[in-house]
C-alpha cells in the first residue's frame, strides 16, 4: 500500500479496511486480519494498526473477540456507507461548489457533465 502524506497513516488504514469491506474481501460476521498480520501486510508500526483498529472499534465497524481478535460488523457495510455519505456531502460537495465558484461553472454545467459520465 502506497501512503500519502496528506492524511494521517492510521486513517489511510481505516480507509484502506473499509474499501476491505466494500469490496466483499472482509466478510460481516468474519474476522479481520490481526494487527500483527496487518501490521506486517502494510508495513507499518503495530501500533498504527492498532491505533486504526481503535477508531473502527469507535465506529462500530468491527468488534473484538475475546480470544479470536477482531470481527466485522454484521452491519459493517451499512455504516461505512452511511458515514461516507455523510462525508461526500458535508465536505465534498463544499469543495466541489467553492471549485466550481473559482471556474465559473454553473449548476446546469456540471449536471450536464454528470449526464455525460
Amino acid at each position: 500500500m502506497e501512503f500519502s502524506s496528506d492524511k494521517p497513516i492510521y486513517r489511510q488504514i481505516v480507509d484502506y479496511a473499509c474499501c476491505r469491506v466494500m469490496g466483499g474481501e472482509w466478510s460481516p460476521g468474519g474476522g479481520v486480519p490481526s494487527v500483527r498480520e496487518l501490521s506486517a501486510a502494510l508495513g507499518v508500526n503495530s501500533r498504527t494498526v492498532l491505533k486504526a483498529f481503535d477508531d473502527l472499534q469507535e465506529e462500530g465497524i468491527i468488534i473484538p473477540r475475546r480470544g479470536m481478535g477482531f470481527i466485522l460488523a454484521e452491519d459493517a457495510p451499512q455504516r461505512i456507507m452511511a458515514k461516507r455519505r455523510q462525508e461526500f456531502f458535508n465536505t465534498t460537495i463544499p469543495a466541489i461548489r467553492e471549485e466550481m465558484e473559482r471556474l465559473g461553472i454553473t449548476s446546469a454545467e456540471l449536471i450536464e457533465a454528470l449526464k455525460k459520465g
